[in-house]
C-alpha cells in the first residue's frame, strides 16, 4: 500500500517515548504513524485541506455539515478522526477509510445534519468570536477575488 517513505526527521520532546514514521501512499496521501507501546488504543486522523472558508456563497456550513461527528472544521481544513481498543483497529481503519471514500448520505440522516448545522449556527450568531471568523473570512474572500 506505501509506495515511499520520505525519510524527514521528526520533532519530538526527548520525554517522548513514541515512535514515528512518515510514509506516502500510491494515492499521495502522506501518512504519520505513531507507535506507543504503551496503550490499549489505536487511533486514526485524516486532515483535509477544505474549511469553512472554502464554504461557497450562500451555501454557508457546508465544510461542517461533512465533519461534525468526530471531525472539527477550522477555517482552511477539516480533521475527522476515530479512536477504538487495538484488537478492532484494522476493522475500524477500513470503515473509516469508507466514510471518507463513499460516504452515505441518505436523506434522513442529511435533513438531520442540515436542522443541527442551522441550529449551530443560530447559536453562533451571539459570539463575538464566531462573527470576527466570518469578518475574517469575508475578508479573506475579498483578497482572493481582488486577484492582486
Amino acid at each position: 500500500m506505501a509506495v515511499g517513505r520520505e525519510d524527514v526527521e521528526i520533532l519530538k520532546p526527548r520525554i517522548d517515548k513514541r515512535e514515528y514514521r512518515r510514509i506516502v501512499l500510491r494515492n499521495s496521501l502522506q501518512v504519520l504513524l505513531i507507535s506507543d507501546l504503551d496503550t490499549d488504543k489505536c487511533a486514526a486522523s485524516m486532515n483535509v485541506g477544505v474549511g469553512s472558508f472554502c464554504d461557497p456563497d450562500g451555501l454557508e456550513g457546508l465544510a461542517h455539515f461533512l465533519g461534525s461527528t468526530n471531525a472539527f472544521t477550522a477555517s482552511e481544513m477539516t480533521n475527522y478522526f476515530f479512536d477504538v481498543n487495538t484488537d478492532c483497529f484494522e476493522e475500524a481503519l477500513d470503515r473509516f477509510a469508507q466514510f471518507l471514500i463513499k460516504p452515505l448520505m441518505s436523506a434522513d440522516a442529511t435533513m438531520r445534519e442540515i436542522k443541527a448545522v442551522d441550529s449551530e449556527n443560530q447559536k453562533n450568531l451571539l459570539s463575538d468570536a464566531w462573527r470576527m471568523n466570518q469578518r475574517n473570512k469575508s475578508l479573506t474572500n475579498m483578497i482572493d477575488s481582488s486577484k492582486w
